[in-house]
C-alpha cells in the first residue's frame, strides 16, 4: 500500500546530534533522528531510512530505556530499514555510534506484542535499547495487527579515536 505524504509537514523530525544505529547482522547503518511526542502520538510518516528515537524514552546511550523505531516497509511500499528485524536473536550485537564512541548492546529478547502494548517503554536503571517496528499489516483495517520488539542491554563502550 502506498501512503500519500504530499500534505504532511516535514518539520516534525529533528536530527539529534551525531547518532547512528548499526545492526551488523542485518547490514543496517543509519542515522537516528528525534521524533517528538505531539498530542500523545509520534508521527512517523516522514521517517524513511532513519531510526526514530521516540521522545519520552531515555536519550540513546543514557541510563534508561531508549526506544528506537523504523519502518518495516516505507510509505512507498518498498522494504524499510527494519524489514529483517525479526532475524535478530539472543546475543547478537546492535550499536549506537555517538561523539567518537560506539555503544555496543547485546540482544536479550525478540518478541511480538499487541499494537497498544506500552510495556516496551518500561523504565530501566541501566542503558537498554528497544527497537520497535510494525508487523502483520491488515489491508482491511489499514493497520498493523502487532509490533515486533527487540530489547538489548549495553555491554561495552568502544573508543573510536584509538
Amino acid at each position: 500500500m502506498i501512503t500519500d505524504l504530499s500534505r504532511q509537514p516535514q518539520t516534525l523530525y529533528s536530527k539529534d546530534g551525531d547518532l547512528t544505529l548499526e545492526i551488523p547482522a542485518l547490514k543496517v547503518n543509519m542515522p537516528i533522528v528525534g521524533v517528538p511526542l505531539q498530542h500523545g502520538i509520534w508521527d512517523l510518516a516522514w521517517l524513511w531510512n532513519q531510526a526514530g528515537w521516540l521522545q519520552g524514552s531515555a536519550y540513546p546511550t543514557y541510563d534508561g530505556n531508549s526506544v528506537l523505531t523504523a519502518h518495516v516497509y516505507l510509505p512507498n511500499g518498498l522494504p524499510g530499514p527494519f524489514v529483517d528485524l525479526s532475524k535478530l536473536s539472543w546475543g547478537q550485537e546492535v550499536a549506537i555510534v555517538s561523539n567518537g564512541e560506539r555503544y555496543v548492546y547485546q540482544v536479550r529478547e525478540v518478541k511480538k506484542i499487541k499494537p497498544d502494548d506500552m510495556t516496551v517503554f518500561k523504565h530501566e536503571d541501566k542503558p537498554w535499547l528497544t527497537l520497535l517496528t510494525c508487523k502483520e499489516y491488515d489491508e482491511k483495517t489499514n493497520s498493523y495487527r502487532s509490533r515486533l520488539v527487540v530489547r538489548a542491554v549495553l555491554m561495552r563502550i568502544e573508543d573510536l579515536s584509538k
